[in-house]
């Protein structure tokens, strides 16, 4: 796909650039500079060929992630889905749980899988993509909702009430055949995962799927990252964690191996064998094969995450 791999780094100069253009704008302004720049960049877009409807505009696709380019944003969560359906067997009826759903991603993937009688639910901390989400998806698809979680966090809700160490999730008991969780737990500290891996176990079904993604750390990956040789770059301690940045450990995260198989095994969850190794630290033939899913990491770039898919018993 042209002009793909270029997208992660201009798509970070662009943040910085609206990042930037955000402080020296009033407050009272805003939100009409912000009509502004998504008319200008829509209308760029068609003119290029690449708009479609239930793609949000670039201002809101960068609170997600690298995607410059809409064609990367929707290529991204199509192959996703494909990887639920043929790694963990996803049923075009499932009731879904998107831990963490920003504008849509994957439901707007979903909205081609789904038949009517599946139920998609959707939360997140950033505001703005969920409004999007809100007001784009769910008038045409009635069975996709999404909703905020007023959780903490230093880049999407500064002011949020919850941490995600304490948040319950807003659903029943019993309620989602299917969750997922996708290049979340790279950003949470331990005692954040664990709640939500416990919360996860919760509202899923028995016999329900979890798909999550992780950097995980083992005999295998360790010396690479030490070494400096991993994408992203890890280099610091954190516990036994391995961290970008130690001002700011939840910015990029690696977890043991070992601590995500007995936090597993504690909330009731059986692992689906193997686990699905990603290129993130090293790089094999089968994980190779398994980079088309666009598992975690970079969408543009050979460092997938590896993906836990589990059960619960």
């Amino acid at each position: 796909m042209a002009g793909t791999h270029i997208a992660e780094t201009t798509s970070k100069v662009s943040g910085y650039v609206i990042g930037a253009v955000k402080k020296v704008i009033p407050a009272s302004a805003q939100p009409g500079a912000a009509r502004v720049f998504d008319k200008a960049t829509n209308l760029a877009e068609s003119a290029l060929g690449w708009r479609e409807e239930l793609t949000p505009p670039l201002r809101i696709r960068l609170h997600i992630g690298p995607f410059l380019d809409p064609r990367l944003y929707r290529f991204a969560g199509e192959r996703n889905v494909e990887g639920f359906r043929e790694l963990a067997g996803l049923k075009p009826d499932a009731a879904f749980l998107d831990i963490a759903c920003g504008c849509g991603r994957v439901a707007r993937a979903l909205t081609k899988y789904f038949d009517p009688t599946a139920g998609y639910e959707g939360f997140d901390a950033a505001r703005k993509p969920v409004e999007w989400a809100q007001s784009m998806i769910t008038p045409k698809f009635p069975n996709f909702h999404f909703r905020t979680a007023d959780t903490f966090n230093k880049r999407y809700n500064p002011t949020g009430k919850t941490g995600a160490a304490d948040l319950i999730f807003p659903y029943s008991d019993n309620t989602f055949d299917f969750a997922f969780a996708g290049s979340l737990y790279t950003h949470m500290l331990p005692e954040e995962v664990e709640n939500f891996v416990s919360e996860t176990k919760r509202v899923l079904k028995p016999g329900g799927t979890t798909f999550a993604t992780f950097c995980l750390l083992n005999e295998r990956t360790l010396p690479i990252v030490d070494a400096g040789k991993s994408m992203p770059r890890l280099i610091y301690k954190y516990g036994e964690c391995r961290v970008r940045t130690t001002e700011d450990p939840a910015h990029f995260i690696a977890h043991p191996e070992s601590w995500v198989r007995s936090l597993y095994e504690k909330a009731g969850l059986s692992i689906v064998e193997p686990i699905i190794r990603g290129t993130w630290a090293e790089t094999t033939p089968r994980s190779s094969e398994l980079e088309k899913y666009r598992l975690g990491g970079s969408p543009s770039k050979h460092a997938s995450q590896d993906a836990v898919i589990a059960v619960k018993r």
